[in-house]
């Protein structure tokens, strides 16, 4: 018992300067929040939470599946949802943590979206459509609904 508590002591005081770099930037040169220093410790702390909470998916998806679909789908589909999305989270924690102090992905991107388990999943947005498009059926040559309405469209 005394060799676990000066291990977790000794764990701590490794990690400590890490956790502190990883708090909120700070404003001084505006461009703090892009330094490597930053950036590196957003990883390991995002990789760490994301290993430890993956398990969180199975209510998590049980509940958005059923919400969505039905709850007789969502007690069905929602488990093995959860569980493919506990498996990822937990693998891409593992995985972050691994390679915390090199770009992967690119620039320190998060692996998934929302970044931890607790963020709302935000819905796709919907693109807006051109003006043709959204402007009706095209004109039609037999004086209907869709006749022409300039002589530049006649044939």
């Amino acid at each position: 018992m005394k060799n676990w508590s000066r291990a977790f002591a000794i764990l701590c005081l490794l990690y400590s300067p890490v956790m502190g770099w990883a708090g909120e930037p700070s404003s001084n040169g505006g461009g703090e929040e892009s330094s490597w220093v930053y950036q590196v410790g957003k990883k390991f702390m995002r990789g760490t939470t994301n290993f430890v909470t993956g398990w969180v998916e199975v209510p998590k998806q049980i509940y958005l599946v059923g919400r969505n679909e039905g709850w007789v789908t969502g007690a069905i589909r929602g488990p093995i949802d959860g569980l493919g999305w506990f498996i990822a989270r937990t693998v891409g924690g593992a995985y972050e943590v691994l390679t915390f102090p090199f770009p992967l992905p690119l620039k320190y991107q998060p692996m998934f979206t929302p970044e931890y388990v607790w963020q709302p999943v935000l819905p796709e947005p919907v693109l807006p459509t051109s003006g043709l498009a959204a402007s009706g059926p095209a004109p039609s040559a037999d004086g209907g609904p869709n006749a022409p309405t300039s002589p530049l469209q006649q044939p």
